[in-house]
């Protein structure tokens, strides 16, 4: 059964490929003919072959895809097979991915005589748009196939994540693809508008072009999400994969941004004239910065708001494993930068404070004061943001924040050990030279060194502290005894205001069953309060219609 399916799908999938080239370049040739273009006498080679490849592959995909849904229609497990669903989910992610690139192009070619003012390159366009609707087509052939196949049998198991791969690749393709297009449409067209023109061979159809085919394929997919599978999706690993990681390229691309647009502002403020060789025209500057965050800002937002409705009921062990992965990973890089912009802020003035005292001339300082304390403010922004010193229990004990605090106080200690190697090298240097000078610029080196060490060792004694005190809340170790079985404990949960005693009543032989009263609480919080049991634990909430006073 297994080699059956395998043969047909391999076979219809390598046929289906064949066929999809074969009727793109078929059709791109047809159209040379069609546009009276010069090379297409010289095409006829090629049309044959690209025929010959149509009329092959067409009947082989054929007859191998109508065989194998006749045991689909017999066999309802045929039919809900993963085999089946990887071929079909295979087809519309390959098809829609193609269909989105090709229709990208054949838009720049379009667009071309509006943005760029551009003679239209109407043969290029009409093959690219060619080669779209093949892709189109193929995707909502499979894709209705799929939906059918899904509504007569279900979908569980291996066959829903091969679709939520299929969607939620596409849907991050998407996504990505429309907010990066539309933050470089909008830095031309900020940079026209400010200039006059833009730099020569840089054209504004094509982030057009690729902004209109990111959104499509994008809302495609979202639309069929929102309508058939959201019930389904809402606590999925996938989804919330696909969600921190548009969150994760929002908040950096709209943090850098913000970043660029306060160092130049900073170092405008204090008389640089040309800020980080941006140039003397600010406002043209900030094209790139600004529309970055404008763009991943909305887009931060937007996905924020939803992620949050999807944490609105109970997250599932491994969504909430990729949001804790997430939070603990955005707070460790921008701890990293935090301290970064830190250490050079306070190098720099202990350098400007140092230099007057030994004798030489201070070094500009306006530059680097400006970009650390950027790196300083945002970093620290986000921190805050995404850091939390007392976390829900289970979130306290988990294995990502336990990396992101070792590997604190990790960086802590070694910029420790080499800000101590290189003060000390800086001290000794003159104490080992035989002409020592004080005036040496290299005596400078002493300020940024110990300014360094004093950033680390903060950070590393208040990681030491979050590490001592996370400690302190671990539940103790139960000893198993090797003849007891992992316990399944029942919660009984219902909101009373009268005092009640639990009590236990065994239901089995190694199994207890707890009636647990909670008042002033939701389930969500219960889930919460709960979630600090043993691994080998496991409750269940059965919700009671008594009120207070049994009404």
């Amino acid at each position: 059964m297994i080699l059956r399916r395998l043969y047909l799908y391999l076979v219809s999938a390598a046929a289906m490929v064949l066929l999809a080239v074969g009727l793109v370049f078929l059709g791109a040739t047809v159209l040379l003919f069609a546009f009276n273009d010069p090379s297409a006498e010289s095409s006829r080679s090629q049309l044959a072959v690209f025929t010959a490849m149509t009329v092959v592959a067409l009947p082989v995909w054929g007859v191998h895809f109508w065989v194998a849904r006749r045991f689909a229609m017999r066999d309802p497990f045929e039919r809900a097979s993963a085999l089946r669903r990887l071929y079909l989910y295979f087809v519309c992610l390959a098809t829609a991915l193609a269909a989105m690139e090709t229709l990208a192009f054949a838009l720049f070619f379009l667009f071309q005589p509006v943005f760029d003012q551009l003679p239209l390159n109407g043969l290029t366009a009409a093959q690219l748009g060619w080669a779209s609707v093949v892709c189109v087509a193929l995707l909502g052939f499979h894709f209705v196939i799929a939906s059918r196949d899904r509504a007569a049998v279900g979908e569980e198991g291996a066959s829903a994540t091969l679709r939520r791969w299929y969607m939620y690749v596409a849907l991050l393709v998407g996504l990505l693809t429309m907010l990066s297009s539309a933050a470089y449409l909008l830095q031309l067209g900020w940079t026209k508008l400010v200039l006059g023109s833009i730099v020569q061979y840089l054209y504004m159809a094509t982030p057009a072009g690729s902004v209109i085919a990111g959104a499509l394929l994008w809302s495609f997919h979202a639309r069929a999400v929102a309508t058939n599978h959201i019930s389904d999706d809402r606590h999925s690993t996938l989804r919330a994969l696909e969600g921190f990681i548009a969150v994760a390229f929002s908040i950096g691309a709209a943090l850098f941004g913000a970043t660029q647009i306060l160092y130049y502002a900073l170092d405008r403020a204090l008389g640089v004239s040309n800020p980080g060789g941006a140039g003397t025209n600010l406002l043209a500057a900030l094209a790139g910065p600004g529309s970055l965050l404008l763009v991943y800002g909305v887009a931060w937002f937007l996905i924020r708001r939803r992620l949050a409705r999807d944490a609105r009921t109970q997250e599932a062990d491994r969504q909430a494993g990729v949001r804790r992965l997430y939070t603990n990973m955005a707070a460790l890089i921008s701890l990293g930068a935090m301290a970064y912009g830190a250490a050079v802020l306070l190098g720099t003035l202990l350098v400007a404070a140092e230099a007057p005292v030994i004798g030489i001339k201070a070094p500009d300082w306006k530059d680097p004061a400006s970009l650390s304390l950027t790196l300083l403010l945002v970093g620290a922004a986000v921190w805050l943001a995404h850091w939390r010193q007392a976390p829900w229990a289970a979130d306290r004990q988990s294995l990502s924040r336990k990396l992101y605090v070792w590997a604190a106080l990790l960086g802590s200690v070694l910029a420790v050990l080499g800000g101590g190697v290189g003060l000390i090298n800086a001290l000794l240097q003159q104490v080992f030279s035989a002409h020592p000078n004080l005036t040496d610029e290299n005596n400078l080196n002493f300020g940024r060194f110990l300014a360094l060490i004093v950033v680390a060792a903060a950070i590393g004694v208040y990681h030491w502290r979050v590490l001592r005190s996370d400690a302190a809340t671990r539940p103790p170790k139960v000893t198993a005894q090797p003849s007891i079985l992992p316990a399944t404990v029942a919660v009984i949960a219902q909101t009373t205001h009268e005092d009640a005693a639990p009590t236990a009543e065994v239901v089995g032989p190694h199994s207890r069953r707890y009636t647990l009263v909670v008042t002033d609480a939701n389930e969500d919080d219960v889930h919460q309060a709960l979630a600090s049991l043993p691994p080998q634990a496991n409750y269940h909430l059965t919700p009671t219609e008594q009120t207070v006073d049994g009404h």
